[in-house]
């Protein structure tokens, strides 16, 4: 049974209208009333309809865009998307509303997107990643069924995923250094929670089975933060402990920098006695030393079709996956052997 504000009404002993105008946090409503409200829709499950329908007659034409507060160093992809997105957004006369949220699950406060959405008129939500499926604020969309899109791993009814083709870009990555003679591989992976750095392990596995008729070792692998000091971290331990390595991909750029730079400092030399490959491809890659070979993303198309997949979902369209291909860009940090 979908819980209304006539029921909150019943509950409480109050009119139809002092729940709504309580709900809306309107003015001259007591703020004692508005939290006995609150706690009231909280524990009957009260959600607003905020169906696409009702946001396209509101015509706000604002667009809320979610980006995560990350604690750790780390690599911000969405900051490249940003662009290409705000572009694509400005073509059907939409404007941005940005919101920072904590990514920690349980510093997520419940029913915080509703609000936003209410309060503001949003017509739709992108939400940047690392979001996923599991995220309490990408299951609030899913259920409030407002149009989104989504840069981490869900879909939905109303909700549309847009994202780089992570399996494939780990496979360019395993497929471009057997190509350059390398078979002993290392690897160094982000969070293994998170459905990207599980996809880019598929996808660089899937290419040495491939290239070596042998499945990659397990024990070849290690796992970051995407910081660069976890890279750093990590290493010289790996190479250590098998000094026939000859490469080592990495699950994103910051943790690659972090490695040659640690490499450096203990006088092993990028590519010459290590090849290393990054994944991301954000623009300062071509200033490291060496600069970075790496897999790129293609910002700028992933943003403009997140913004055309948001105004299918505006104007009645069903949630659907679209993933874009990646680019493998061949620097010095890779040699032949």
């Amino acid at each position: 049974m979908d819980i209304t504000i006539q029921h909150i009404a019943d509950r409480l002993g109050l009119s139809v209208s002092t729940v709504s105008r309580a709900l809306n946090g309107s003015y001259g409503v007591h703020p004692r009333t508005i939290a006995r409200v609150q706690e009231a829709a909280a524990e009957l499950g009260y959600v607003p309809n905020l169906g696409a329908k009702q946001l396209v007659t509101r015509r706000s034409n604002l667009i809320g865009v979610f980006m995560p507060e990350l604690d750790s160093e780390s690599n911000r992809g969405f900051d490249d998307i940003f662009a290409a997105l705000r572009k694509g957004l400005r073509l059907y006369q939409k404007e941005i509303l940005i919101f920072s949220v904590p990514f920690g699950e349980e510093e997520y406060r419940p029913g915080s997107l509703s609000e936003w959405v209410r309060m503001r008129s949003l017509e739709g939500c992108v939400f940047m990643q690392p979001f996923g499926k599991g995220h309490p604020l990408i299951r609030e969309a899913i259920k409030l069924q407002v149009p989104s899109v989504n840069m981490g791993s869900a879909v939905g009814p109303r909700c549309s995923l847009a994202v780089s083709d992570n399996y494939e870009g780990g496979r360019m990555a395993g497929s471009y250094l057997l190509e350059l003679g390398h078979e002993k591989l290392g690897y160094i992976n982000g969070p293994e929670h998170l459905s990207i750095c599980e996809d880019r392990y598929r996808g660089f596995c899937a290419a040495f089975r491939n290239g070596t008729g042998t499945e990659h070792d397990p024990a070849l692998k290690r796992t970051g933060d995407f910081s660069g000091a976890s890279g750093a971290g990590v290493i010289l331990e790996l190479m250590e402990s098998y000094p026939e390595l000859t490469a080592v991909c990495c699950a994103n750029d910051m943790m690659a920098m972090g490695a040659i730079m640690e490499l450096a400092r203990h006088g092993i030399s990028v590519p010459e006695d290590l090849s290393l490959v990054g994944y991301d491809g954000t623009y300062f890659t071509a200033y490291t030393n060496p600069p970075l070979s790496t897999i790129r993303h293609r910002f700028e198309q992933i943003g403009i079709r997140a913004a055309e997949l948001l105004l299918e979902l505006i104007n009645g369209g069903a949630g659907r996956t679209l993933k874009v291909m990646p680019e493998l860009v061949r620097r010095d940090s890779v040699r032949s052997i």
